[in-house]
């Protein structure tokens, strides 16, 4: 059985949660999609979530 696949992932200033490589939503902070990641993770077994950092030289928001 294969895992569903989510990812927090930057997007210019905004932060975006994707399943299975389609946007599912934006979110202003990354502390903000991580929530939203695992919310949506946690709903659908077997799932994964993968947090990307910020780029390099951007701070977390």
């Amino acid at each position: 059985m294969s895992h569903i696949e989510y990812r927090v992932l930057p997007d210019g200033e905004c932060w975006q949660v994707r399943r299975d490589g389609e946007m599912v939503s934006r979110h202003e902070t990354r502390a903000d999609a991580v929530a939203a990641g695992r919310l949506a993770a946690r709903g659908e077994k077997p799932s994964r979530l993968h947090i990307q950092e910020s780029p390099p030289g951007k701070a977390r928001s």
